[in-house]
């Protein structure tokens, strides 16, 4: 047997099972579940959007054995020249004649969304910076860095606007300055400012959109707030959820009723009447609000077993794998690509049934959208690149 077979060999017997299979049965269950959810479009092109993610799972498969057969620290290695295309991807993206608007946002660029790998581009430079500079970064430099590395696409991002991937960066960051093990007064100081601009920003459109409140108060404390209109009524959604059932609290609304009325089994597969009957509208359930489709048809056995799959499939094992690495930056790139996913989860499932307002983030691997499928297929293969070659100390690997 020849040298290239025996490492392919020895490659494929250090593949975690329990994520390659937990990733393909999402993939493939996504894949069903958009077709369920596209079965009411009114075109025949929209109708066949599951031939298409399909497709992009495909592809997203063999990307993800090819970013898990190479070494986890030669793409770390690239990770300085990915985060500079990235950046130039969101510049263009916000230039007129060359990013494509659509519905009100600019955010595709020749067919692709760069803000998707825009988030698994920073992920990749933290893991790269503060893996290779440790001990120097578990400071206030640290800090200041990781904001300038994260602030600069997080603006970018917001100028789309794409307030949701934006979101999802800081407990992302978050999550892996701690594991960075930058001081704890620094992180801690990081997370009360968090969640002090989350109460200031609640308080004020509460009281901003309280009956009692002049109409110019209301103006000068939303303005203050600097969210953009369509994001106060999302936030307005969430803390007056009674107020405008058949306007802007219509979604939200129509997927509770989705989720509760599936019952412990299901209605069965695309038999869900809030889907069918177009209840749920049909321009959010492929994507933003695909989990009230799954929920609807399968139950609550249905939706458990999906959120087990996340957690005991994807994210167990992603954490288990950076545990069982050999170098820092193996570790933190596991720890940011889990917590990535746990934030799109949490969030996507959580303003489905009001636990959050609404933010508009896909769900990981069942959300349409051919951007979002390759680069979560490529954070999986970057999860087993680590769990193939983590465990071969730096020295050894020539890193």
């Amino acid at each position: 047997m020849s040298d290239f077979w025996k490492t392919l060999w020895w490659k494929c017997r250090r593949v975690n099972l329990v994520l390659f299979v937990a990733s393909l049965v999402l993939a493939t269950g996504g894949v069903f579940f958009v077709r369920s959810a596209c079965s009411v479009r009114v075109t025949e092109a929209l109708q066949s959007l599951w031939i298409g993610q399909m497709s992009y799972a495909i592809k997203g498969f063999f990307l993800m054995l090819l970013i898990a057969f190479t070494d986890y620290r030669r793409w770390l290695r690239l990770s300085p020249w990915v985060y500079a295309g990235i950046l130039l991807a969101l510049i263009l993206v916000l230039i007129p004649g060359i990013g494509v608007e659509r519905m009100g946002a600019r955010r595709w660029l020749f067919g692709l969304q760069p803000s998707e790998p825009a988030k698994l581009a920073v992920i990749m430079m933290l893991a790269y910076v503060f893996g290779r500079w440790r001990d120097t970064m578990n400071g206030w430099t640290g800090l200041i860095l990781a904001g300038a590395l994260v602030g600069v696409p997080g603006i970018l991002i917001l100028a789309e606007p794409d307030l949701g991937t934006a979101i999802v960066l800081g407990p992302t960051t978050l999550a892996m300055l701690f594991a960075a093990n930058v001081k704890p007064r620094v992180l801690g100081g990081c997370v009360l400012l968090g969640i002090a601009a989350v109460a200031y920003v609640m308080t004020m459109v509460y009281i901003a959109k309280a009956p009692d409140t002049p109409p110019e108060r209301a103006e000068k404390m939303l303005a203050l707030t600097g969210l953009r209109d369509h994001q106060v009524r999302r936030v307005e959604t969430f803390l007056y959820p009674m107020r405008d059932l058949f306007g802007s609290g219509y979604n939200v609304r129509q997927s509770e009723i989705a989720v509760g009325s599936g019952g412990m089994y299901g209605k069965g597969y695309m038999k869900g009447a809030q889907n069918s009957l177009g209840y749920l509208p049909a321009s959010v359930s492929a994507n933003d609000f695909i989990f009230p489709v799954v929920a609807e048809e399968t139950g609550f056995v249905g939706s458990a077993t999906l959120i087990a799959a996340y957690f005991l499939g994807i994210l167990a094992p992603g954490l288990i794998i950076g545990m069982r690495c050999a170098d820092d930056c193996g570790k933190l790139l596991c720890i940011g690509v889990t917590t990535l996913i746990f934030c799109h989860v949490f969030i996507n499932i959580g303003m489905t049934v009001r636990l959050v307002p609404i933010t508009g983030l896909p769900l990981p691997f069942i959300s349409q959208g051919g951007t979002f499928m390759l680069v979560m297929m490529m954070a999986m293969g970057m999860l087993q690149s680590v769990a193939i070659h983590g465990r071969t100390p730096e020295t050894d690997a020539g890193y």
